[in-house]
């Protein structure tokens, strides 16, 4: 697919049919499904097995999963899980969608991801099912598509690291993200040593797991700071920092600005 190819898709909305936040929960309420749709899934935490006609596979955390139209699409949770579920067509002129590999994507760019999916959170949080009627889950799910789409581009041109128990790990993170992350607890969990733990997960996504936590947990510190007018030990609390004091410190170590002047700048 060229540049203008992506920009086309980019600017083709999708005909959104049904979008779902889901879980934490048991499992999934339908065990397959055929539908004259596409599906994505894209998942928070947890994991679970697909089938997609021939295609099988094991999706966590960092994982998007495309089921195209009229395909039986089998899923079966390994335990808890929370995911997004979009339904959707593309526009009749649209062919790019094709393009677009099916089944398992494992996408790199996971500040971009949880970002994306902290925005479909508050959005399912405020509106509910009619949240669909918004352009802005439209809007996401196009970032979705596009970061697959990114995924495709890229994986002919680099060697990719692929450790799964490193995507369980990221999950692990991702759900306690705002609460009390024990680095220690869940190298324990996962069998392995906390020093095994930063080796490995430094190999499969490029820095050590305290520092990726850093940057998703600055990232909705960021978001906060422009959207809304809360305070900065509110704001703290919100993101798993003790104080406001201690997340200034961080803040301005970390991206060389206060957080007032940040929110000062970009608040409009």
């Amino acid at each position: 697919m060229t540049d203008n190819e992506v920009n086309r898709m980019c600017n083709c909305a999708m005909n959104l049919q049904t979008y779902t936040c889901a879980g934490p929960q048991p499992g999934f309420m339908k065990a397959e499904e055929s539908l004259p749709l596409y599906v994505l899934i894209g998942v928070e935490s947890g994991s679970f097995d697909f089938g997609i006609g021939q295609q099988t596979g094991r999706a966590s955390f960092g994982d998007l999963v495309l089921a195209p139209p009229d395909e039986v699409f089998r899923r079966k949770s390994l335990g808890e899980i929370a995911f997004h579920v979009f339904y959707f067509s593309p526009p009749a002129e649209a062919t790019l969608l094709d393009k677009l590999p099916i089944g398992k994507i494992s996408v790199t760019d996971v500040s971009r991801l949880s970002s994306t999916y902290a925005n479909l959170r508050k959005s399912w949080r405020d509106f509910g099912a009619n949240t669909r009627r918004f352009d802005l889950t439209g809007h996401l799910l196009m970032d979705l598509l596009y970061m697959c789409e990114l995924e495709r581009q890229y994986a002919s041109s680099r060697t990719k690291i692929s450790d799964p128990l490193m995507q369980r790990a990221a999950g692990r993170i991702h759900r306690q993200l705002f609460g009390e992350l024990n680095m220690q607890g869940i190298a324990s969990e996962l069998g392995i040593k906390p020093s095994e733990l930063t080796r490995r997960f430094r190999l499969a996504y490029g820095v050590a797991p305290v520092e990726y936590a850093t940057r998703l947990r600055l990232a909705e510190v960021k978001r906060l700071l422009r959207e809304t007018t809360e305070t900065l030990d509110a704001i703290a609390c919100r993101c798993g920092y003790d104080s406001g004091t201690y997340l200034s410190r961080v803040f301005r170590a970390k991206l060389g600005v206060t957080p007032s002047a940040f929110r000062h700048y970009n608040q409009f």
